[in-house]
């Protein structure tokens, strides 16, 4: 470990953000250098904790990620890194209350979804969660996904998902399309661009329009269905360890906990003008984009009403109010999607 951190330490010294400090957390991430997440999100905020506390806390972030996806919270609670963030998803089976914002059609856009998120964890969740071993900094959503098609089909009735072969991330979009009566083979991200242009599928899910391009799948797309609270939208919960967090001292642990938790949330403003963007870049390289009808929104809910029963009856199991949280959770979703 010593020598991990050392060989570390001495490739980031040109880094930005490397610097002389009483607590240099080394921080874990797996998304590319360019992602637009880490590039407009996770960096700036790694930033502004340097700035805020002069120099006091700063980061130190490996060239690639020391762990696969899955491993990304036992490898901070093991020691292998200070901090990190990891897919929520992964931790179904440890952490229910967190798979709140991955149910379907729960998410307008990221930011409203992202704030609704951590209002929730800290209203409802907070104490019961089982996230040993590490100081929870942030949770957040990504834009949200609707319903892409490869084919002249166009999701406008709830009969048309009946046999439709569906590229889909495992977890909660995979279950809610198989609700539907869709044929899914689901894997990860990665895996999409393989999946959709060897023709394996007809159709796919849970990618926002920035997405589609990154994955090089839009010339393989025709149309996209779009839901009002969209379909999916992968969630990520952002941590450094207990040992190294009791380092920093209690000034400093409130510097960063004020840009953390819904600051670091209302962050994701900025992908959701991003993904604005990207729309407008699908239309114009031919996409045609439907809007879901009052009709199939109703019916998907109906289709739907099992999984966020499963969701609420997992929630009573932890000890919290499932019914209520959820409520509440959709009730801040509008506030701040409204503005609020």
């Amino acid at each position: 470990m010593t020598t991990l951190r050392s060989l570390l330490a001495a490739a980031l010294l040109c880094s930005p953000l490397a610097a002389q400090a009483q607590t240099t957390i080394l921080f874990n991430n797996f998304l590319g250098p360019n992602d637009t997440l880490y590039t407009g999100v996770i960096h700036p905020w790694l930033d502004a904790i340097e700035s805020a506390t002069e120099g006091r806390v700063t980061f130190e972030i490996p060239e690639a990620s020391l762990a696969p996806p899955p491993e990304l919270l036992s490898m901070v609670q093991s020691g292998i890194a200070d901090g990190g963030f990891i897919m929520t998803g992964f931790l179904e089976g440890s952490n229910p209350l967190l798979q709140i914002s991955l149910l379907p059609g729960v998410n307008p856009n990221a930011e409203a979804g992202s704030v609704a998120y951590w209002r929730t964890y800290q209203e409802y969740f907070a104490g019961t969660d089982q996230l040993d071993g590490v100081e929870l900094l942030g949770l957040l959503n990504v834009v949200p996904g609707s319903f892409y098609s490869m084919t002249d089909q166009v999701f406008d009735d709830i009969g048309d998902f009946q046999g439709a072969k569906f590229f889909s991330l495992p977890g909660y979009a995979a279950r809610a399309l198989s609700a539907l009566g869709a044929v899914v083979s689901p894997g990860p991200a990665v895996r999409m661009y393989e999946v959709i242009s060897g023709g394996v599928v007809d159709a796919y899910c849970c990618i926002n329009y920035p997405s589609v391009e990154n994955f090089n799948v839009m010339s393989f797309t025709r149309s996209s269905t779009e839901m009002p609270n969209g379909f999916f939208a992968p969630a990520f919960a952002f941590y450094v360890s207990s040992d190294i967090w009791n380092t920093i001292s209690p000034e400093d642990q409130e510097t960063i906990r004020g840009l953390s938790g819904e600051a670091l949330a209302r962050r994701l403003a900025a992908a959701d003008e991003i993904n604005t963007d990207s729309r407008s870049a699908f239309e114009a390289a031919g996409g045609a984009i439907h809007p879901a009808s009052e009709q199939m929104l109703s019916d998907l809910y109906a289709a739907w009403a099992p999984i966020y029963q499963a969701w609420i009856d997992s929630a009573d199991a932890a000890g919290v109010d499932g019914a209520a949280a959820l409520a509440y959770y959709r009730e801040q979703v509008a506030h701040v999607a409204s503005g609020e």
